[in-house]
C-alpha cells in the first residue's frame, strides 16, 4: 500500500486536538493492516465520487481517494480530516 497526504490534510491534522491526532494515527495503522476493517466504517461519499471516508471517532472523519495503482500496490491520497460539518472537498 502506498499512501500520500495532501498539504491541506497535514495542516488540518496538525490543527486537531492531540487526542484526535492520536486516534487518527491509530486508525491509520489499522487502515494499513486492513483497509476494510469494520471499525473504520469505510464508505464511499455518494455526492463526491471517487472519495471515501473512514471514521476516526464518532465525530471525526478522514477522507481519501484511491489513486492510480502502482504495480501491485494500492494507492490512497488523504485529502481531508475533521468533522462532517467542516467538509469541503475540492476536485
Amino acid at each position: 500500500m502506498i499512501s500520500h497526504r495532501t498539504w491541506e490534510f497535514k495542516q488540518q491534522l496538525a490543527a486537531l486536538p492531540a487526542e484526535i491526532q492520536r486516534r487518527a494515527q491509530t486508525k491509520y495503522k489499522l487502515f494499513r493492516q486492513n483497509p476494510y476493517h469494520p471499525s473504520l466504517r469505510r464508505h464511499r461519499l455518494t455526492r463526491h465520487p471517487p472519495y471515501e471516508s473512514v471514521s476516526i471517532t464518532m465525530n471525526y472523519r478522514a477522507v481519501f481517494r484511491p489513486g492510480e495503482r502502482q504495480g501491485d500496490q494500492d494507492v490512497y491520497v488523504w485529502v481531508w480530516i475533521g468533522t462532517p460539518y467542516q467538509t469541503t472537498i475540492s476536485r
